[in-house]
């Protein structure tokens, strides 16, 4: 039972400083998404009204659908380290680099989620011969 007692005592003295610590540790972790090689010619393009989806639908007709894209950065915790311009470029990077992995060199974005601690973006890729 002392040893309960000390070891609450011993946190007690210790809150503040370990507080901070853990801070510190998590302002490390707070790094962007940055993009890999492939990912420099890959286009992203944003729709918001029907006559921009209405030349996604000419654009189908002359490229390859490849996949659903979604790409995200922040968590819970950095928000408060990271700036928002830190965070939408990890968010696009995310997206330009999973369009890269599939093959993709066109991202049709047709969703934006832009929360307090994190963006998002859903879209569609696709292979066009540029």
């Amino acid at each position: 039972m002392a040893y309960i007692w000390a070891l609450a005592y011993t946190f007690k003295i210790m809150k503040t400083p370990l507080f901070f610590l853990i801070l510190i540790a998590l302002s490390s972790c707070t790094n962007y998404i940055r993009p890999v090689e492939d990912s420099q010619d890959v286009r992203i393009f944003f729709t918001k009204n029907m006559l921009e989806q209405a030349t996604v639908k000419d654009l189908e007709k002359h490229c390859a659908f490849k996949g659903e894209i979604i790409g995200s950065e922040g968590h819970w915790y950095t928000y408060w380290f990271m700036s928002n311009t830190d965070i939408t470029q990890g968010a696009l990077n995310d997206v330009k680099n999973k369009a890269a992995g599939q093959g993709s060199n066109i991202v049709i974005i047709h969703q934006v989620g832009d929360f307090l601690t994190s963006v998002t973006y859903v879209g569609q890729s696709y292979f066009c011969k540029l």
